[in-house]
């Protein structure tokens, strides 16, 4: 009886690693198409960004959301939902005919991977209990989850050169059919919570990290820097009236109450860090390699190949450590190998680009992925009672999303501006390599001061005798 209970539990943890590897999948699958969609559309840099920023602001803007519909209608329901959502919209994005068609389609591509990706965490904390069987469980998803990240930028190589950038959206409304499917395997779960959703604290969320991108991402080209301060209050405003109406909410989105435990708030901020990176250091690495260095969209992705088999190495490395050593050394240590690998890619330079920067950059990025996505993952799920997995989940999901949208525009912004706006129009200028320069210099700022402050939430332990108390209840 316990084998089988064993053996359902492994074969509902591959479909659930589909699920995640489909989101990832198109993440980072049109990252390598880019350039060819710039061709085409002739959009500027600072509006293709919104190819990925449309994506990752739908996710994080509806992920918490998502985690409440779970618990309302059912989250294996609420998974075929997304499923049945992300197929259409990837279909969408397939057959659009103009650049702003695109954005509308990648936004619908964002609001449906809200509904899968908690559901997967959710599912995940349920099937697996606390200690070595949970963190070996996400030690195989966040491998799943490189493998994903890395098939997407092979096959959006090989589809934009063969058969043009269009076919790697088709190629995910395959797989979004595939594990609809597939959902029947997965255990039946009660639904019927009809606790009111907090839409009003999703909008302010969402409109409100809306303002803060769109500051960041347009400053440099309009021209009056009346509206980019403009914006920026009007974000401070939604953001702080969305901390307001979670205080208020009799059920809110985000209980700031989980905020206050050490562990678990500093395992979110080393969430928001891993989104701030992974992403934005691969799509400005793109953009390099495939205008300044001349690569081919399937050779710029056989590029990142190392840095992913990377990952999934030290994912499954992370399992263990966790079980031995605990999460704190396993966070700070990712944390740490972020800030180096920005470094070095900050120092690049025209000649031998590649092995003397991108690849040792790339390999540091990714023992910290490995490091934080296990880690942030085990350190949010430990000790929570069972209605508060829901946002954890969401939360776990909405920070990386948050964290690539605020620092792709950081990035552009300080490229474009120190290159003069030669980025795209003079890719192999002694500007233009300034500007990459200075892209990474930014990042690596910005991963130190983040790094920090994870570091000074994870001084202390958070208390224990609570955490064993919910730790019980949520396997009940």
């Amino acid at each position: 009886m316990r084998t089988r209970s064993k053996n359902t539990a492994n074969a509902a943890l591959l479909l659930l690693c589909v699920a995640q590897l489909m989101v990832l999948l198109d993440a980072s699958i049109v990252q390598i198409a880019l350039p060819s969609i710039q061709q085409e559309f002739g959009a500027a840099s600072g509006r293709l960004q919104w190819i990925t920023t449309a994506y990752t602001l739908c996710f994080g803007g509806f992920l918490l959301v998502g985690s409440r519909l779970g618990d309302r209608f059912g989250r294996r329901r609420t998974l075929a939902a997304g499923a049945w959502l992300f197929a259409l919209a990837s279909a969408a994005a397939g057959f659009a005919p103009a650049f702003g068609g695109l954005i509308a389609a990648r936004a619908l591509q964002g609001l449906s991977a809200a509904l899968i990706a908690p559901m997967v965490f959710v599912f995940v904390a349920a099937l697996f209990p606390e200690g070595p069987p949970r963190n070996r469980a996400m030690g195989i998803l966040s491998s799943v989850s490189a493998v994903g990240f890395v098939t997407g930028l092979i096959l959006g190589g090989t589809l934009t050169e063969w058969f043009g950038w269009r076919a790697v959206f088709f190629l995910t409304v395959l797989t979004g059919l595939l594990v609809a499917a597939a959902l029947p395997i997965l255990p039946a779960d009660r639904a019927g919570d009809r606790r009111p959703l907090d839409l009003a604290g999703a909008m302010a969320a969402t409109l409100g990290i809306g303002c803060l991108v769109l500051a960041l991402s347009e400053g440099g080209t309009m021209r009056d820097a009346y509206w980019t301060v403009l914006l920026l209050a009007l974000s401070v405003l939604l953001l702080a009236l969305f901390v307001r109406i979670e205080r208020a909410a009799a059920h809110p989105l985000l209980p700031l109450n989980l905020l206050y435990g050490q562990a678990f708030s500093g395992a979110a901020v080393a969430a928001f860090l891993f989104g701030s990176v992974i992403g934005p250091s691969i799509f400005m690495l793109t953009l390099y390699m495939q205008q300044a260095m001349a690569f081919e969209p399937l050779r710029a992705a056989a590029a990142f190949l190392p840095q992913e088999l990377t990952v999934i190495l030290a994912a499954n490395l992370a399992g263990r450590w966790i079980s031995r050593f605990g999460t704190r050394p396993v966070l700070l240590a990712g944390a740490t190998a972020f800030a180096l690998g920005s470094w070095r890619l900050s120092q690049l330079a025209a000649q031998d680009a590649y092995l003397a920067h991108i690849l040792p950059g790339t390999v540091l990025i990714g023992i910290g992925v490995g490091c934080i996505m296990v880690g942030s993952s085990v350190a949010m799920t430990n000790g929570l009672a069972r209605d508060d997995q829901g946002a954890a989940a969401g939360l776990w999901n909405v920070a990386p999303q948050i964290g690539a949208s605020v620092s792709l525009a950081m990035l552009v912004s300080a490229a474009g501006w120190v290159s003069r706006g030669q980025l795209l129009h003079a890719p192999q200028s002694p500007e233009a390599l300034a500007g990459y320069r200075a892209a990474f210099a930014a990042l690596l700022i910005y991963t130190v001061i983040i790094g920090t402050g994870i570091w000074l939430l994870l001084r202390r332990p958070a208390p224990a005798c609570r955490d064993r108390a919910a730790g019980s209840r949520s396997m009940e």
